[in-house]
């Protein structure tokens, strides 16, 4: 192959490569994260500090891990992390606490676990399983049956009515989602 042949198929390749880089550079900044890791990098056996201290109490909080919040990553805090990576199928099961287990640990900890889907009258499953259980969690008694139905839908009516910046459609979608999750979470 000519060398501008060579140029230009590299040149082709990482501009197709670079098309996917800004939906997940977006879907990053989204995470509300429980502290700055970009500072270290990663944590791992033998760090120590307020960060370690932070990971510790989402661990515990999260998985009931039992870790004493002394900063220290020690021998138990490693087993914690790694048992936390073993259930989440994405992460690498390494014991280091990297970037990617730091943003499934501050998702699990900072959000209520809704799923990434629209959820509407007539939707059906785990999704609106968890929809019902926040809805109950600030008391608008609905039935956890999974089915969205029209008590659902209209629980979810009376949460958007509290916020001007909501639709007040009953439908369940991304704005609606992000503002029940600092409800639960704030």
């Amino acid at each position: 192959m000519k060398k501008w042949k060579k140029v230009s198929a590299a040149i082709l390749t990482a501009s197709v490569l670079m098309v996917g880089i800004p939906a997940g550079v977006g879907a990053q900044e989204n995470i509300p994260y429980i502290f700055d890791l970009s500072q270290s990098g990663t944590l791992k056996e033998g760090s120590k500090g307020e960060n370690v201290k932070i990971m510790q109490r989402a661990l515990n909080r999260e998985m009931g891990a039992k870790l004493t919040e002394d900063g220290v990553y020690g021998p138990k805090t490693k087993t914690a992390v790694l048992t936390f990576q073993k259930s989440k199928s994405e992460l690498t099961n390494d014991g280091i606490y990297g970037p990617k287990t730091h943003a499934a640990l501050s998702l699990e900890f900072n959000t209520f676990g809704f799923a990434d889907e629209v959820l509407r009258e007539g939707s059906r499953g785990e999704a609106v399983k968890t929809l019902q259980k926040g809805l109950n969690d600030m008391s608008y008694n609905v039935a956890e049956d999974g089915i969205y139905g029209p008590k659902t839908k209209e629980a979810v009516i009376k949460f958007q009515q509290r916020f001007p910046d909501l639709a007040n459609d009953g439908i369940f979608g991304p704005k609606t989602k992000n503002v029940m999750d600092k409800v639960l979470n704030g």
